[in-house]
C-alpha cells in the first residue's frame, strides 16, 4: 500500500476511536467503573481477602453494587485507570472522561497490535502484516467492541494474537508469556491455546518438544508474576472461588447468535403456542432463557455442549497435527473460538471478538481466506449492535420485529451458515497441508 493510503487509513481509524471513546458504552461499563473505583485503592483485594469459606467482596460505586469474576490482569488494568481518574476527579463522578479512560486499555491494546504489525511485523512478514494491521484497525467488530461499547476483549485478544505471531517468528517463550497474559485477562482466551500449542510444536521456524516446553515455561513465569500480588495479599483462594463462578452463569445463550439462541426461541415458542397460537408465538421477542428453566423439561445441556466443543477442537487440531502455514494455523485458532461461541452454552454477544485478530492474520497471509474473514467480522459486529446499538442511549436503528420472526433468530441461522462456511474452509486448509 502507498504511504498516503496507509496514513489515511490509520488516521480514519484513529478519528473514529476519538469520537467513540467518550460514549457511555454498554451496560457492563458500570461494572468496569465500579472495579476501577475500588481497585484504585486495593487492586489485589477486589475478590475479597481471606475467610473460611473465602470472602466474596461486595464492590460499590455510585449506586452500583456487585462482585467480580474476572481474572486479575483485567482488574490491575482497571485499577490503574482508577488511579488516573482520581487525579482528574477526586469525587470520582461518572463522566465522558471516565468513559474514555475505562476504554483506554483496550484502545492501547489495539494501537499496540497495529504498531507491532507495521514495524516488526512488516520487517518479518512483509505485506501480510500491513494488510492484517489495516483490516484489524478498520474492522467494524473491533471498532464497535472496544471504542464504542467498552468491552474488555481487546486486552485479551491482542496478547493472544501477538503470542501467535511470536510463535511464528520462533519465540516460543514470549508466545507462552503472552498467552498467559491473555488468559489472565479473560478466560475465553483458553480456546486459542490448543491451536497455539500445536503451532509452537509443529510450526516454523521453531518447532518440536523443546519449543513447546519453552512456551509452557514462558506461560508459567508470566502467570506467577501476575498472581504474585494476589498471593501476597492473601486473596488467592478468593480469586479461585470468584473466577470459578464464570462457568456458573444461568443462561442458555447470553444474546449470542448461536445454536442455543435458536433453541431458546424454539423452547419459548413451544411453551406458549397452545395459549397464544402459532403466529403470535413465532413472532414474539426472544428473551434469555435460564438453564434451570430449560431443565424443567429437558436434560442439562452444559455437559453435552462442553463435550462437543472439546471434541470438535480436538478433532480440528488432530487434522492439523502435521503442521500448518501461518495463515492456516491462525484460521484454526479462530475456528476454535468460533466453535465455542456457536455450540457452547453461556456465550455472550461479544465472545466471537477473540476470533477477529486471528481471521485477519489468516486473511493477511492467505488472501483466499479474506472473504470468510470479513463474513465472520460482520456477523460479530451485527451480534453486538443488534442488542446494544452504540451503547446506553444509542439503541440500534434496526428493530428486531421488522422481520416478523425476531431478527436475532434469523441472524442466528445466518451465523450457522457462516460457521458452516468457515468449517468447510478449515477442512480444505487442513486437507491441503496434511495430505
Amino acid at each position: 500500500m502507498k504511504r498516503v493510503g496507509l496514513i489515511g487509513a490509520l488516521a480514519l481509524g484513529a478519528a473514529l476511536r476519538i469520537v467513540a471513546l467518550p460514549l457511555p458504552g454498554s451496560v457492563d461499563t458500570g461494572s468496569w467503573k465500579t472495579w476501577s473505583f475500588v481497585g484504585s485503592t486495593d487492586p489485589a483485594g477486589l475478590y475479597g481477602v481471606g475467610g473460611n469459606p473465602p470472602e466474596r467482596r461486595l464492590l460499590k460505586w455510585s449506586g452500583i453494587a456487585g462482585t467480580t469474576e474476572y481474572p486479575p490482569l483485567t482488574l490491575y488494568e482497571l485499577a490503574v485507570v482508577g488511579r488516573i481518574y482520581w487525579t482528574i476527579d477526586p469525587l470520582y463522578a461518572d463522566s465522558p472522561t471516565l468513559n474514555a479512560l475505562i476504554k483506554a486499555p483496550g484502545t492501547l491494546s489495539e494501537v499496540t497490535f497495529v504498531v507491532v504489525l507495521l514495524t516488526w511485523g512488516r520487517r518479518r512478514f512483509g505485506d501480510a502484516a500491513v494488510w492484517t494491521a489495516l483490516a484489524f484497525w478498520l474492522n467494524p467488530a473491533v471498532l464497535l467492541n472496544g471504542p464504542v461499547l467498552g468491552y474488555l476483549d481487546p486486552q485479551m485478544a491482542v496478547p493472544a494474537a501477538l503470542a501467535f505471531l511470536a510463535a511464528a517468528a520462533g519465540h516460543p517463550v514470549a508466545a507462552g508469556a503472552l498467552a498467559a497474559c491473555a488468559v489472565l485477562t479473560k478466560a475465553q482466551a483458553l480456546f486459542v491455546l490448543p491451536a497455539l500449542a500445536l503451532f509452537i510444536w509443529r510450526g516454523v521456524p521453531s518447532s518440536g518438544t523443546r519449543a513447546l516446553l519453552g512456551g509452557v515455561s514462558g506461560g508459567a513465569l508470566a502467570t506467577a508474576l501476575i498472581l504474585l500480588p494476589i498471593v501476597l495479599r492473601g486473596a488467592f483462594a478468593n480469586m479461585v472461588q470468584a473466577v470459578g463462578r464464570l462457568a456458573a452463569h444461568d443462561m442458555l445463550s447470553g444474546y449470542a447468535l448461536n445454536i442455543w439462541w435458536i433453541a431458546t426461541w424454539a423452547a419459548r415458542v413451544r411453551a406458549v403456542v397452545d395459549e397464544w397460537g402459532w403466529w403470535r408465538a413465532l413472532t414474539m421477542d426472544v428473551r434469555i432463557l435460564r438453564i434451570t428453566d430449560w431443565m424443567r423439561f429437558y436434560p442439562n445441556p452444559k455437559p453435552f455442549a462442553s463435550a462437543v466443543v472439546v471434541a470438535a477442537i480436538g478433532w480440528a487440531c488432530w487434522r492439523a497435527r502435521r503442521g500448518l502455514s501461518i495463515g492456516h494455523a491462525a484460521f484454526l485458532a479462530a475456528w476454535c473460538v468460533y466453535v465455542y461461541t456457536m455450540l457452547s452454552v453461556q456465550v455472550h454477544e461479544n465472545h466471537l471478538y477473540l476470533a477477529i485478530p486471528f481471521v485477519m492474520i489468516a486473511g493477511g497471509f492467505e488472501p483466499r481466506l479474506r472473504s470468510v474473514a470479513w463474513a465472520i467480522s460482520l456477523i460479530t459486529a451485527i451480534n453486538m449492535y443488534l442488542f446494544y446499538g452504540l451503547g446506553d442511549g444509542w439503541p440500534p436503528l434496526v428493530g428486531r420485529r421488522w422481520t416478523l420472526i425476531d431478527l436475532s433468530v434469523l441472524l442466528a441461522f445466518g451465523n450457522l451458515g457462516v460457521f458452516a462456511w468457515a468449517t468447510k474452509t478449515l477442512l480444505a486448509a487442513t486437507g491441503e497441508e496434511t495430505a
